[in-house]
């Protein structure tokens, strides 16, 4: 009972940490950041807002993350309480408990005071940290299926240090992309901009690198292959999700681009962590005669 409970908050936590980015990008894309004046969290005096669409749909973007953040923390205290096994399963909570309220937090300073396109984009990159880890816990709780101790895989499940290493350096990588385009989008410089077009096409190559490693060389560990194929399939989706931004600007698609972007490059950053997370622990196995000895030691124990 109480790790269905558990499963089902980690499941709700991903869908509300989602909503929250929606409704980020649809609050920038229409320029309703201060449609409530600089107030928080009243909006003109008042609980409720106007019937102005701007003010509904900043209110909404408040309301959205009050309620994120209302859940990370019931989160974090169920699974200190109920998870007491499992440390790794806390910590996924409690980082995103910890980036929802800062990512919220920020976000009010910046309607009360008005802040620079670098702290703008690390709000975003906030929230795309508390919506990877949301999902991360719940990738974890469903693998799992228990609230027992960690189980040690079999030997032959063991992955390289440099699987790991690129899977890790690669998720690194694309936040730091993912933050370079937020930056972009608030400030326009050309500068920047051509730098992330390097970035991202080096991204491209990194993410491809892994995914053929973990379909080719790893095809014997299901959860590390099918990883292997979403991280493709997203990839390749995001850049073209991108040019559909750019060609949907000012027609009847010019707020279901964006979404579809975030979409996209939320899943991929979240999925690089939970493999990243998955690579370090079965890159831990010990290999050859050490993995023998260490088998005999627990059968003898």
């Amino acid at each position: 009972m109480q790790y269905k409970i558990l499963k089902w908050l980690s499941y709700a936590s991903c869908v509300i940490m989602l909503l929250v980015s929606f409704n980020g990008v649809v609050v920038t894309r229409t320029g309703s950041g201060l449609e409530c004046g600089r107030e928080f969290p009243l909006c003109h005096g008042k609980f409720v807002p106007g019937t102005t669409m701007g003010s509904l749909i900043e209110y909404t973007h408040r309301l959205t993350a009050g309620i994120a953040g209302l859940l990370a923390l019931a989160t974090l205290v169920a699974f200190l309480i109920w998870a007491r096994k499992r440390r790794d399963f806390q910590i996924y909570a409690a980082i995103m408990a910890f980036f929802v309220i800062v990512q919220a937090i920020m976000g009010a300073l910046a309607v009360v005071f008005s802040q620079s396109p670098a702290i703008m984009a690390l709000h975003f990159g906030f929230a795309l940290i508390a919506f990877a880890s949301a999902l991360v816990l719940a990738l974890s709780v469903r693998r799992a299926g228990s609230l027992e101790h960690y189980q040690a895989p079999p030997a032959s499940q063991r992955v390289s240090k440099r699987t790991r290493n690129l899977t890790v350096f690669s998720a690194v990588f694309t936040y730091a992309v993912v933050y370079t385009g937020a930056l972009v989008s608030h400030t326009e410089l050309a500068k920047v901009s051509v730098i992330l077009h390097i970035a991202s096409a080096l991204l491209l190559i990194f993410v491809l690198m892994i995914g053929h490693m973990a379909v080719r060389s790893y095809s014997h560990i299901p959860d590390i292959r099918k990883l292997g194929m979403i991280v493709i399939v997203l990839m390749i989706a995001l850049p073209l999700s991108g040019i559909l931004n750019l060609v949907a600007l000012g027609s009847e698609y010019y707020m279901f681009a964006p979404m579809l972007h975030t979409l996209i490059t939320d899943f991929l950053f979240a999925f690089l962590c939970f493999m990243s997370i998955r690579t370090w622990e079965l890159s831990r196995i010990p290999a050859g005669e050490e993995a023998a000895v260490r088998v005999k030691d627990t059968v003898q124990a």
